[in-house]
């Protein structure tokens, strides 16, 4: 069974092993979670008995020199943990934004910004940031949101998503960025893009049908 603390171990080994792109040492799980090299070691192995973890013998760049060190590396079942974990997270964070949007009040766009300034993941601020640009659209009024879908429609996911938000800048420079709430939006614009490039073509598709249900409702 895996404890909540092992779960930590196997995050902790994966986010190395995505990072360095090669298999890690269990010196370096200890230094990055602040334990003893021998205390990473033998969870490590614990972790290998389960199937979450495998090791193998690495020579590194300097193959020719020394001896081969055991490096540690995440298995399928490993990362399997985490899949589901983050689809779980996904379908919460798309059903309470989808609801937000539906029963809208005056005051959704602010609330939706500040819960967006306190994002942690890219693709959890982008769907923030997704919704509040959107609910600026309908407040804006004068675009038909059939119109827009069927543009969007016509390009690829990514280019949907940078599509939709340039309507929403050119929105707001035509208004000229009257309020404080126009200025936040046009300030993180942005942040949407450079949080878009972080994500892999998956959270992308995620991301881009997010945005046609979200249109379907308006």
């Amino acid at each position: 069974m895996l404890t909540n603390r092992r779960v930590e171990f196997l995050k902790t080994l994966i986010e190395l092993y995505d990072s360095k792109g090669e298999p890690v040492h269990y010196t370096d799980v200890a230094q990055a979670m602040k334990i003893s090299k021998w205390t990473a070691y033998d969870i490590l192995r614990e972790l290998e008995k389960g199937d979450f973890v495998k090791t193998e013998y690495y020579l590194g760049e300097e193959k020719s020199q020394g001896r081969s060190t055991l490096r540690f590396l995440p298995t399928e079942k490993a990362y399997e943990i985490f899949k589901k974990a983050n689809k779980d997270e996904w379908n919460s964070l798309r059903d309470t934004l989808i609801k937000k949007v539906k029963n809208s009040k005056p005051n959704s766009l602010e609330e939706i910004l500040n819960e967006m300034f306190q994002a942690t993941k890219p693709i959890e601020f982008c769907a923030y940031a997704i919704t509040a640009f959107l609910l600026k659209l309908r407040m804006a009024g004068g675009l038909s949101m059939e119109s827009i879908e069927n543009l969007l429609a016509s390009v690829n996911p990514t280019s949907s998503l940078i599509l939709f938000v340039g309507t929403v800048l050119g929105v707001l420079l035509y208004t000229k960025i009257k309020s404080d709430i126009d200025k936040k939006l046009a300030e993180n614009i942005q942040k949407f893009y450079i949080n878009l490039n972080k994500l892999n073509s998956q959270d992308v598709n995620l991301l881009n049908n997010f945005l046609r249900e979200l249109l379907a409702i308006v």
